[in-house]
């Protein structure tokens, strides 16, 4: 009797081992086939990164290089060939209108300078004398006139040759460049030296068809150089594409106080052309068309992707801004983008 009973435990205890390894078996099974089922139903869809859309402020900036010049900036030349006799200034150095500059000798023979200075100097003392003579009427006034013009005349010979010899500054400025060298020989038409008035800067860029509409005169824009910004504005504009350059005249004109901007560098010069601090902005690259090239992109809404057709603002040059299609806090898709269609599904890996 006793041992029936011990059988029946035995049967009973590993009945219900076989019910608990049964039942462990069966759940295992359900959660790797469940398991199997989310790792199949990822396989099909597509991974992607989103980004959430938000304001921001967008800018559209024109960028062009020029060489900077002063305001004004006259270069004087050589009427004569000859050797330089003396220069009297340095680079850098400031002058007075009709200061002397340069000099040639005054022995030249073609010039015959040394006999216009004396036949000046003699129309000079003779007219002087002819003028006292009028006053006292020991001289007719057709005798004075006479003598008048032969002065005028040694005078305007004389004077035209000492401006030839003795180069004078045409303005008042920094002389920025001296191109000789004493004892140098040079011919007619050398370029001597470069006056230039430097307080303001200037420089003239070209803009092409599509930068032109968006450029206005008075339009303000920064220098940029050496590693520092200059305030600078446009101040007129070319109505007629130039046929060389295929632009339109943009000329720009800066302040320069401390002459802190050089004439003859390039300089990079940026104009902002327009501005929107509530901006839906998103990368140029993401945008992409259907065949009848009408612009879309890809939002992620509920694990799927749904393709919103956008209207594009202004663009920058890695940017877009979107006026109409796209909201604040739109999950937009930029990476997977191009492996998907209408209502693909799709499950976010990142943002």
């Amino acid at each position: 009797m006793k041992t029936n009973r011990n059988i029946l435990a035995i049967s009973m205890a590993r009945l219900v081992t076989l019910i608990f390894l049964s039942t462990f078996v069966l759940i295992s099974c359900n959660k790797n086939r469940a398991n199997t089922q989310q790792t199949i139903a990822q396989n099909r869809a597509v991974p992607v990164k989103i980004l959430v859309v938000q304001p921001q402020n967008f800018e559209e900036t024109l960028s062009f290089y020029s060489r900077l010049t002063g305001i004004i900036e006259n270069t004087r030349t050589s009427m004569v060939a000859d050797r330089i006799e003396r220069i009297r200034v340095r680079p850098s150095q400031f002058v007075k209108e009709k200061q002397i500059v340069i000099e040639f000798p005054t022995d030249n023979p073609s010039l015959q300078f040394q006999q216009a200075k004396a036949a000046y100097e003699n129309a000079l003392k003779n007219y002087n004398r002819m003028k006292e003579l009028l006053k006292t009427g020991e001289v007719s006034q057709q005798n004075f006139d006479n003598v008048e013009t032969q002065y005028l005349v040694a005078k305007r010979n004389y004077e035209a040759l000492k401006q030839v010899l003795f180069v004078e500054a045409p303005i008042s400025g920094y002389v920025s460049s001296i191109y000789v060298t004493e004892g140098q020989q040079i011919d007619i038409g050398k370029p001597l030296f470069t006056v230039s008035v430097l307080n303001k800067m200037r420089a003239v860029t070209w803009a092409n068809e599509h930068e032109i509409q968006k450029l206005k005169i008075g339009m303000n824009g920064k220098i940029l150089w050496n590693g520092k910004e200059y305030p600078c504005k446009i101040i007129s504009l070319g109505l007629k594409m130039d046929e060389a350059t295929k632009g339109f005249r943009v000329e720009f004109e800066a302040p320069n106080p401390n002459l802190e901007l050089k004439s003859g560098v390039t300089v990079e010069i940026q104009v902002k052309v327009y501005e929107n601090p509530n901006a839906i902005v998103i990368p140029t690259n993401l945008i992409e068309k259907d065949p009848d090239g009408k612009p879309f992109v890809f939002v992620e809404k509920d694990g799927i992707a749904i393709k919103k057709y956008v209207k594009i603002g202004r663009t920058s040059k890695l940017n877009s801004e979107i006026i109409d299609g796209l909201s604040p806090n739109e999950h937009l898709i930029v990476e997977g983008n191009h492996l998907l269609s209408e209502n693909s599904k799709v499950f976010v890996i990142g943002m």
